[in-house]
């Protein structure tokens, strides 16, 4: 579904934002319900009869009436046939009649002048197109009436203090009450919202409010939104969505929530294609935008979430005010778990900077064995339970650090109260933000409460701490100081040979290199290359101390003439000047190859482990795009397929926009060969980076050998 087509869904957009109406929506002081079974059993405990039952127990204050068209009581309560004879217009009428019985509740409501209308009942644009035209009539209805809907298709609306549980979910009730806390949630999706909520009380997470929009034809998402931006009892909006509709009146809501001091911790349904699908044939939604909605969230600066879990614990966590920091210290007793925590972070996007002279120094005041204080810090069990707050608070101290993790263990029974007064402690004293991954069993559940219920951040697996400290820190990444990869690249590997040398050690064993000549620092000569390989030719640094030619500028493509190698000759030599290199000794001319992938082959001795080989889309951004699969040498042509279809850019591999799939049997036969000459050169590595591999088999055009 084009972004155009969600306007064509009838309702019309909107000036600003109606946080006050929200308010009545939440803070209502009378509700009527219409649409209440009279069954007895908790069969029947659904719709109308549900809210009834909820707003009893959770202790409404307000005045409830109950319409029912024959019955006196329900419940102990009093009904009466009509809104029009009750004594006095309800604040908030919830609906739960049959779909085609809502018209004429509306109607009631419009006679009584009840503006503000929950509708519980399904059956509209969730159900096709005969139901989005009943839901159309609706709206203009209500529209003409001046009458705010929330819904339909709503599981209804709960604000736990205040024991407004004007709701027909079922996780009011199965189970211990909600507790009241700080984390208001908002769900499109009522089962998703319920679950949510359920799981957070499980974990002993606190709930201020929980809102179904439904259908969210009216009243919406940046409504609610808005409304929490000024509710002193919220400091986190946890937001489950599957279609914005109104972009600017979302990004407004936003910032007031932001500019008041809360975050916005939201999971987006339907971001892909076949999400989108999903999502519309569960809520009647057209969500073709995905994407689009995605990258509002992000610019807005929300924190968007993988996991629906993560709505919750996210949720508990205080926010921090600002973005949340990339460099971390972290302190184990625990070696194994800071193994776990350290990949995870890692892979998150978490540095560890150097730790100063002055935590080194008070790090070893209590272990004199330390001989210097690395980042991550393992001081090891003998530290528990005595002396790990020191350590913890030398840490914390440091100025390089800005945000702490804490990797625990289920450790000895007797630790655990130690290890939560140790965090909450330092915490305290440093006042930065604190990350737990304590890694053990049912044991620890109260113990992580008392984290979470101090805003610590805590997971309870590994893989839920990389997750979770990725959707803090967002998408973004840390990227290294300019230059810093030339500086790199000018100082050649230990014990490497590139250049013409590696090049010639291939051709000499038979593998398939680009026809190529090595001359030395003379002009003439080169050109006179050029001319025999044929026009157009590939220049490059020949000398096999120089590993990285293309970040020093010591590579010219595609010169189609003798001045533009007399000129790019001209212009490498002070290239490498720049760079403090020697003057170069040799140039390697090579004939250009065109057409195909470039690919990266590495062989590589793992001593016992044996001889691996590598493939991966090659030249210069190797390093970055890190797609990178590995086959144990020798094997057979199908393991190598499989792996190479384990790559994230396989189809670049195997037929991409007209394109036909490159010579795997090329590919497999030069890495057995590379191998071997690994094996008869008492070779640690060699790389071939690129190769330039076809339908019909390929070429190397650059190598590189590490001697064992």
């Amino acid at each position: 579904m084009s972004v155009d087509q969600s306007a064509g869904l009838g309702t019309e957009p909107r000036a600003a934002l109606r946080p006050e109406v929200a308010r009545i929506f939440l803070e209502p002081r009378s509700v009527a319900v219409v649409g209440v079974s009279t069954g007895t059993g908790r069969a029947y405990k659904a719709g109308g009869r549900a809210v009834l039952d909820h707003l009893g127990v959770y202790g409404y204050a307000g005045q409830v009436s109950v319409i029912h068209p024959t019955a006196t009581s329900v419940d102990g309560r009093p009904a009466v046939p009509s809104l029009k004879d009750l004594d006095h217009v309800p604040d908030v009428v919830v609906i739960a009649v049959p779909a085609r019985h809502v018209l004429s509740v509306l109607e009631q409501c419009a006679q009584v002048g009840a503006r503000h209308v929950l509708v519980l009942t399904a059956g509209f644009g969730d159900m096709g197109p005969e139901g989005h035209a009943l839901e159309e009539s609706l709206l203009d209805f209500a529209r003409r009436h001046g009458i705010d809907v929330v819904g339909p298709n709503s599981t209804g609306l709960v604000t736990v203090g205040s024991g407004l549980a004007m709701s027909m979910t079922s996780v009011l009730t199965e189970g211990e009450p909600i507790a009241v806390g700080g984390l208001a949630v908002i769900a499109q999706s009522g089962a998703i919202g319920s679950t949510v909520v359920e799981r957070a009380r499980l974990a002993g997470v606190g709930i201020s409010h929980i809102v179904s929009t439904g259908n969210q034809r009216d009243m919406d998402i940046p409504d609610f939104v808005s409304y929490f931006a000024q509710e002193s009892d919220v400091h986190t909006v946890a937001l489950y969505v599957e279609s914005i509709r109104d972009g600017a009146l979302f990004a407004e809501a936003v910032r007031e929530l932001h500019a008041a001091g809360k975050r916005l911790v939201a999971y987006l349904g339907g971001r892909t294609d076949a999400g989108e699908r999903a999502a519309a044939s569960h809520t009647g939604k057209i969500v073709g935008r995905g994407a689009l909605e995605l990258g509002l969230l992000r610019a807005l600066g929300v924190t968007v979430v993988d996991d629906p879990d993560d709505l919750w614990v996210l949720g508990a966590v205080r926010d921090t005010g600002s973005a949340f920091p990339r460099e971390w210290g972290m302190v184990a007793y625990s070696g194994g778990m800071a193994v776990l925590a350290t990949e995870q972070l890692s892979a998150a996007g978490v540095t560890f900077p150097p730790l100063s002279r002055e935590t080194f120094e008070r790090v070893k005041v209590k272990s004199p064995q330390f001989t210097a204080a690395h980042n991550p810090l393992d001081v090891g069990p003998g530290s528990m339970p005595r002396d790990f707050r020191d350590y913890l608070s030398a840490v914390a101290a440091d100025p390089a650090v800005q945000a702490v993790c804490v990797p625990l263990p289920m450790g000895a029974r007797g630790w655990n109260q130690q290890s939560v007064d140790d965090v909450l402690t330092v915490m305290d004293e440093s006042g930065k933000p604190f990350v737990v991954l304590w890694y053990g069993g049912h044991a620890l559940r109260p113990y992580i409460e008392q984290l979470r219920a101090r805003g610590v951040l805590v997971a309870e697996k590994p893989s839920d701490l990389g997750r979770l400290v990725r959707a803090l820190l967002g998408p973004e990444r840390s990227l290294p100081r300019p230059g810093a990869h030339r500086a790199e690249a000018a100082a050649p590997a230990a014990a490497s040979t590139g250049g013409a040398t590696a090049l010639r050690l291939l051709e000499q064993a038979g593998v398939d290199v680009a026809p190529m000549r090595v001359c030395g620092n003379d002009v003439t000569e080169v050109g006179a290359a050029a001319e025999e390989l044929g026009y157009p030719v590939v220049v490059k640094s020949g000398d096999e101390g120089v590993a990285h030619r293309m970040e020093l500028g010591l590579v010219r493509v595609g010169l189609g003439s003798a001045d533009a190698v007399v000129n790019a000759l001209g212009g490498m030599r002070t290239q490498a000047a720049k760079a403090g290199l020697p003057p170069q000794s040799s140039w390697l001319v090579q004939r250009m190859v065109s057409g195909g992938v470039e690919l990266v082959l590495t062989v590589r001795d793992a001593g016992r482990l044996g001889v691996f080989g590598s493939v991966g889309i090659g030249g210069a951004a190797v390093e970055v795009l890190r797609d990178i699969e590995s086959v144990p040498l020798p094997c057979g042509e199908d393991t190598l397929r499989r792996a190479l279809l384990r790559l994230r850019t396989a189809e670049l591999l195997f037929g991409f926009r007209g394109t036909g799939p490159i010579d795997v049997g090329w590919v497999h036969r030069t890495l057995h060969q590379l191998a071997a000459i690994l094996r008869d050169e008492h070779l640690s590595e060699l790389e071939v980076n690129p190769a330039l591999v076809g339908a019909d088999g390929g070429a190397v055009v650059d190598a590189l050998l590490a001697r064992a």
